[in-house]
């Protein structure tokens, strides 16, 4: 967004992409702000945050814009999870210089006010980007049963679908392979091969889950 598209945008009333915060808003009023707009803003739109306007659209201008800026900055980076991209701008109205932060359209969402935490040992420590994949997978049933069974080994049945060729062979096809679980999202599993070391990715909708009697273990079958 551009400052002459900026200056106009301050010129219209809030609506569901643009705020106004007076030069003293809070760390937390910006934080709330921003994961607002970055779960919201659709695909292709910007949101901005505008620090040193009233509510009623008076300029009141920031004094210390550098101070400011790094403040959201900060704010986006260390206080969001995951970090939210801003672009904060610093936008001259009226003989006065405002803080325009603009929030773009976010393929990381959802975003929290802050990092979700786990238990390591005898100690809480912030999820890594991995953990929190899993935390947010661990809400789709089937997500989160495979992903007990990550780094166990499993059987894999493949149902009328070869993994190896990724197609659908028809006539009854069948065969039998020895896997890990790598990995599991709500959309994606990933398995290795034990004797091949090959890795395979299978959309989720393909998956279904069994037990294997044989081999008391457990088992997925992977269909068309």
């Amino acid at each position: 967004m551009t400052v002459d598209e900026l200056r106009a945008l301050l010129k219209n009333a809030e609506d569901g992409f643009t705020e106004r915060k007076p030069e003293a808003v809070k760390r937390g009023e910006i934080r709330q702000t921003v994961v607002a707009f970055a779960n919201s803003v659709p695909e292709g739109r910007e949101a901005v945050l505008f620090i040193g306007v009233l509510d009623g659209g008076g300029i009141q201008g920031v004094a210390d814009t550098d101070a400011k800026q790094k403040l959201v900055r900060a704010v986006c980076e260390r206080d969001c999870y995951p970090p939210i991209k801003c672009q904060p701008e610093v936008v001259e109205e009226g003989g006065k210089r405002i803080v325009a932060v603009v929030v773009p359209a976010s393929d990381q969402r959802p975003h929290f006010a802050g990092p979700a935490f786990v238990r390591r040992g005898s100690e809480s420590v912030a999820a890594s980007k991995e953990m929190f994949d899993e935390l947010i997978a661990s809400r789709h049933e089937k997500a989160r049963v495979l992903l007990r069974w990550k780094q166990s080994v499993i059987s894999v049945r493949e149902d009328g679908y070869d993994l190896v060729k990724q197609r659908t062979i028809p006539g009854g096809w069948r065969t039998s392979r020895e896997c890990s679980v790598l990995d599991c999202n709500a959309h994606t599993l990933r398995l290795m091969d034990i004797s091949s070391n090959t890795h395979f990715s299978i959309p989720l909708r393909q998956v279904e889950i069994g037990f294997d009697e044989g081999k008391h273990r457990n088992l997925v079958y992977i269909r068309p």
